[in-house]
């Protein structure tokens, strides 16, 4: 018997293991081949629609920039249009966000606090990014506040947040207590805020200190008693 297998064995051999495996390796590398390709094609439809959203938002910043904070400036119009376009075509995208977080303080500025609010919950609603959500509901509360809800605004800045955002929140329940008349609340809001201030933040101390010391003053804690003007009695001689 021969040791090795003749030629044509080898094919018969070559033949039976092809019939037999085959087309699993022609399925497995076409799927290696439509998953690498796949790939590819997703990787470059992320890069062009990063691409036209900063593109989007760029045109936006700009117009923004050429309104001179006019109310009914042409160029607020198509700012307000490209955010939209953002909103609507890159929703889950930071530059959106961003856009409406922008929209919302010309309206806050311009007392249009209905539409504020609306940009705001917008980005509540919309983002994945947890220093846009943190800063959205800590502005959301201030305008909420404003349109005289402090109770639901004191929710919205309610509970333990990154210590970056910690003495922003505080302040803010400060501010919103201080609203509700509740100057005690409002003081140890403040002094929170003070003892939460990172140090990158201590340009805010100043403020902070400053509406601290004014309620204190307003309520007179730390106000020096004045002297009795009445003389005290001595011993009768």
């Amino acid at each position: 018997m021969a040791e090795h297998l003749t030629e044509q064995e080898q094919i018969e051999t070559l033949k039976r293991w092809w019939a037999e495996n085959g087309r699993g390796i022609v399925t497995g590398v076409a799927l290696a081949l439509a998953g690498y390709f796949g790939y590819q094609w997703w990787q470059g439809d992320q890069r062009a629609k990063a691409e036209a959203a900063s593109d989007l938002y760029q045109s936006f910043v700009e117009a923004v920039s050429a309104n001179n904070n006019q109310p009914d400036n042409k160029q607020l119009t198509t700012a307000k249009t490209l955010a939209d376009q953002l909103r609507n075509d890159f929703a889950s995208r930071i530059y959106a966000s961003q856009a409406s977080l922008r929209l919302a303080a010309i309206a806050a500025d311009s007392n249009d606090l209905e539409a504020a609010q609306q940009q705001l919950q917008w980005v509540l609603d919309n983002t994945d990014e947890t220093a846009l959500q943190l800063l959205a509901k800590r502005r959301l509360a201030a305008v909420v506040a404003a349109r005289g809800n402090p109770d639901e605004a004191l929710k919205l800045v309610a509970g333990t947040v990154p210590p970056a955002f910690a003495a922003l929140y505080a302040e803010t329940r400060g501010d919103i207590l201080k609203q509700q008349g509740d100057d005690a609340g409002a003081r140890a809001a403040y002094e929170q805020a003070l003892a939460e201030l990172l140090p990158e933040q201590a340009g805010s101390a100043q403020l902070l200190r400053l509406k601290a010391d004014s309620l204190a003053a307003a309520s007179g804690d730390g106000v020096p008693q004045e002297a009795s003007s009445e003389p005290t009695s001595g011993g009768e001689d």
